[in-house]
């Protein structure tokens, strides 16, 4: 009961915090709903992301959740994440870091070795952008316009898993997405024939409320006593998420003084973004206790998706490996023989065009899971990626990533059979 409750306040006490945790900065999440975020956790980010096909028995599976059924004690996971990106383009080069709480989830067994559920809550989308552009006019005129960005959707989920047969798992997930979005577009006059320099803002404002679903199954066969081969199949349903929006006409001197009386143009305007299906499918090779090599591949289709005719959309592929490996787990007389060591790569293609150019993200993941005493450990992952590139006056991301977490496993809800 003493881990019970301690799980539970720390659940709730950083609930608020979460709910405004995306921070990262990226120009690319300027479109949508904004940068989707990796939604496995700190364990399969180390291992390339890798995890449809991949179950555990001590960590949390929200990536593949007919998985689940494998977590036979209850469990606690939360993570930090941070993020250290730098931004080129041709003529330019900047940097920002970010820091945020990434994920808080907990499960356990209902019926044990046949269901297992889970709760958790982590960022979908995050914005956090700020360019420029300017133009000159005849009369020595400069017009600059400034596009600013910030918000992000989080989600709620409720995942469960149960065992059909003994090798055959199947899962259900359903997500209450929810979160806003604010998209600021400045217009600066500056020259000396303006009397004022000012500027135009228009404002929009969007908040969103929807739910998400997805299915899911492992299959997992015995091939010697300690070796298993493993399959894993998800399929994200299509949804349109729906939303609320204002939009506003301000006017503003560059001294600091707004417009008292901003024109609203719309209030309460229906919006929405379409989410397409995907499907996802995972392959992993297991040695009991001692190594696990697996590989994803994730397909969505988004070539129907058109945001109000400005931006297009391509299919995508998705494509992630890695391997996790215990030198040996009953070793007493070395503690770096039972830690967990991870290592991966993914490589994602974004589904916008950005000036009819298509933008990837490669990246290398490592991590290990250090055990703390009985089923528990603590969890680090780090990833080195790049994406986009210079070419038609776009920008390059090389970037640092990495959750730090822990990992807490216990049996639960078993009843006293002492005072």
């Amino acid at each position: 009961m003493k881990h019970i409750r301690l799980t539970t306040l720390v659940f709730f006490s950083l609930l608020a915090a979460q709910l405004n945790a995306q921070t990262l900065q990226s120009p690319y999440s300027n479109y949508g709903l904004g940068e989707f975020l990796f939604p496995g956790l700190s364990h399969n980010m180390a291992m390339g992301e890798v995890g449809i096909g991949t179950p555990s028995d001590w960590h949390i599976n929200l990536l593949n959740p007919a998985y689940l059924t494998y977590n036979r004690l209850s469990s606690f996971q939360v993570g930090i994440s941070g993020d250290l990106r730098q931004f080129n383009s041709a003529d330019n080069q900047n940097q920002k870091a970010s820091a945020n709480l990434r994920f808080l989830t907990m499960s356990f067994p209902v019926v044990r070795n046949r269901w297992t559920t889970a709760f958790a809550l982590t960022p979908l989308t995050t914005v956090k952008y700020n360019s420029y552009s300017s133009d000159s006019l005849d009369y020595g005129e400069q017009v600059v316009s400034q596009l600013l960005g910030e918000g992000g959707i989080t989600q709620l989920v409720w995942a469960n898993g149960f065992r059909l047969f003994k090798q055959l798992s199947v899962g259900v997930k359903a997500a209450y997405v929810f979160g806003s979005i604010d998209q600021n577009s400045n217009t600066y006059l500056l020259g000396d024939s303006v009397s004022s320099p000012y500027l135009i803002a228009l404002n929009r404002k969007t908040v969103y409320s929807d739910f998400l679903f997805s299915f899911s199954l492992g299959y997992k066969t015995k091939l010697t006593d300690t070796k298993y081969l493993n399959f894993g199949a998800v399929y994200d349903l299509s949804r349109t998420v729906s939303g609320l929006q204002d939009q506003t006409l301000e006017r503003q001197t560059l001294a600091g003084a707004g417009d008292p009386n901003p024109t609203i143009l719309n209030e309460d305007v229906n919006a929405s973004e379409t989410l397409p299906e995907k499907m996802s499918l995972g392959l992993s090779y297991e040695v009991l206790n001692k190594m696990k090599v697996g590989a994803d591949i994730k397909l969505q289709n988004w070539s129907g998706v058109n945001e109000s005719g400005i931006t297009s959309y391509r299919n995508t592929t998705n494509i992630s490996a890695g391997i996790e490996f215990i030198p040996d787990i009953k070793s007493v007389n070395s503690y770096l023989k039972r830690i967990n060591y991870r290592v991966g790569f993914s490589l994602k293609q974004l589904p916008y065009l950005v000036n009819d150019t298509e933008i990837n993200d490669f990246g290398i993941n490592f991590g290990a899971s250090f055990p703390t005493g009985g089923y528990s450990s603590m969890d680090a992952s780090f990833k080195i990626g790049s994406r986009g590139t210079t070419d038609n006056n776009l920008i390059r991301e090389n970037y640092m990533q990495f959750v730090i977490g822990a990992t807490i496993n216990d049996r639960w809800f078993i009843k006293r059979r002492y005072d």
